[in-house]
């Protein structure tokens, strides 16, 4: 603990960056946990008349949540395709707009219309789609290797913050507020004050230095570096950095003549797509997309219909999720491998739903009642608490860390956005069916998620391990460059990349290392 905030001291332009875009990733959150509890509140229900068919309040809900997620598919793209003439910063600039719109048009909603709802949530879920595919890229290229997992893990626990404020201030303004538009409207403005923030501290930060080595901007990528790691120019550290960065660019180049697309279909880089598409496809079907959207319904399925109660419920859904992962990010990050801890979690997330299924089938609640204080009721409730804590302890943060990590740097925009884009679409696809699954097929639902976690379990054993490895180390890692020609080429840049240097005195000195081809 004492070593990673030293670190955390040492590189404060770093945490910087990284607090900034993981704000917007706490938006991202709060987007997708807001809906769900707030179509679960009768002075939302009411006015827009959705309140009295159970098959129209499912259809209705799942067009209010699914919206972000179709909004958010295509948003995963505009990185891909903006980063490269605009940058890192820039795009989130231009994320949080959307997410700012987005908001402003949901809160500004007059019932019975729907449409500035639904609206809004596809403006929203744009700015979502570019926070998701920017974020993990933009703290993995300006991290050290040191504390990139942790840093990288953050985008999980501000993503889980957002959802606890989503849930706990419409808990609270259902509690606390008479059941007018204001109970509604309160927790859908907060998004706009979570936008403004990113919309600010995007101005404040610097942009990624490997970003900026890519357009051949060298002198302006050690200004940045230095800044990151609080270096000069002439420190070993940095003038290594620099040269690994400088290595990779100059092997990547030499395999395939200018960035093409086609560069993914490479035999070692579509591996690299390949297993960052499964843990993306996996992060969905593992379950916690149904309960984290759904909560509310979840518990009210398990006998918990009163809405404060699943309101309640829910929150400390959130609550655990929170605490469990901010003991993942100091106790687990740093000590333990990516795959063993996909697979902890792939095990046990699958033992609580079928728990939960079985459970569900057996012993079904007693209707009428508000809640369900029964001992097959604490069960339930029991094994969807400890299904999240296995959760949060493994997929929840490792997925963003791990597709983060492993994409090369020329084609990485791509393959981010085409990973993000399977988080997307398979996002729409369960929160569009989830509210009619459960309704139509009950505790089968939660089998078939716990089969899915069972099939993760065995193929995540195959998955490569890239804790404790730089990015430039993951070319080794997979193959595409042996270890003994990525150092001959190191040893051969080093004082090259950092050639006519003159030390900087501060962040926005000017007088910077030109790089030579």
């Amino acid at each position: 603990m004492s070593s990673t905030l030293g670190l955390l001291s040492k590189h404060k332009g770093a945490v910087a960056v990284a607090v900034v875009a993981n704000t917007a990733s706490m938006l991202f959150g709060f987007d997708t946990g807001v809906a769900g509890s707030v179509v679960a509140l009768k002075s939302f229900s009411g006015p827009f008349k959705f309140s009295t068919n159970p098959v129209k309040a499912a259809d209705v809900s799942s067009n209010i949540v699914a919206l972000l997620n179709a909004g958010a598919f295509f948003g995963a793209v505009a990185p891909a395709i903006g980063s490269k003439f605009i940058g890192r910063r820039l795009m989130m600039t231009i994320a949080a707009f959307f997410l700012l719109l987005g908001g402003i048009l949901q809160t500004a909603a007059q019932p019975p219309a729907l449409a500035m709802i639904y609206g809004g949530r596809v403006i929203s879920g744009f700015g979502v789609g570019m926070v998701s595919n920017l974020t993990p890229v933009y703290v993995a290229e300006t991290a050290p290797k040191e504390l990139r997992g942790f840093l990288m893990s953050l985008f999980e626990l501000f993503l889980v913050c957002g959802g606890l404020l989503a849930y706990w201030t419409t808990y609270g303004c259902s509690v606390h507020l008479k059941p007018t538009n204001a109970q509604w409207r309160v927790p859908l403005s907060i998004q706009i004050v979570l936008a403004t923030i990113v919309f600010g501290g995007s101005f404040l930060i610097c942009e990624s230095p490997r970003w900026l080595a890519k357009q051949n901007r060298w002198d302006e990528a050690t200004t940045s570096l230095c800044y990151l790691r609080g270096l000069s120019a002439e420190d070993p550290e940095l003038k290594t950095e620099l040269a690994e960065i400088h290595a990779q660019i100059e092997e990547e180049i030499r395999t395939t003549a200018g960035r093409s697309i086609k560069e993914i279909f490479q035999r070692r880089n579509f591996a690299r797509l390949m297993w960052g598409c499964f843990v993306a496809f996996m992060s969905i079907w593992c379950g916690q997309t149904a309960m984290l959207y759904y909560a509310p319904s979840v518990f009210k399925q398990i006998g918990f219909t009163g809405q404060n109660p699943a309101l309640f419920a829910s929150g400390m859904f959130t609550v655990i999720k929170v605490v469990v992962t901010i003991l993942f990010l100091a106790l687990g990050i740093q000590q333990f491998k990516r795959k063993h801890l996909f697979s902890v979690g792939s095990f046990w997330m699958a033992v609580m739903l079928f728990a939960l299924g079985a459970i569900l089938k057996t012993h079904p609640p007693v209707t009428g009642q508000a809640t369900n204080n029964t001992p097959s009721g604490r069960a339930m409730m029991a094994t969807i608490y400890l299904y999240i804590i296995f959760y949060s302890m493994s997929w929840g943060p490792l997925i963003w860390v791990y597709l983060g990590e492993i994409f090369p740097t020329r084609i990485r925009d791509y393959c981010m956005a085409i990973a993000t884009m399977v988080v997307w679409f398979f996002n729409f696809v369960v929160s569009k069916w989830t509210p009619k699954i459960l309704l139509h097929i009950g505790w089968k639902t939660w089998m078939i998620f716990a089969t899915m976690n069972a099939f993760s379990f065995i193929v995540v054993f195959f998955l490569p391990e890239t804790k404790g490895l730089s990015l430039e180390e993951m070319d080794i890692l997979f193959r595409v460059v042996d270890e003994s020609t990525r150092r001959q080429d190191i040893e051969q840049h080093v004082g090259v990349a950092t050639e006519k240097v003159s030390t900087p005195t501060t962040p926005d000195t000017k007088e910077y290392p030109v790089a030579k081809e």
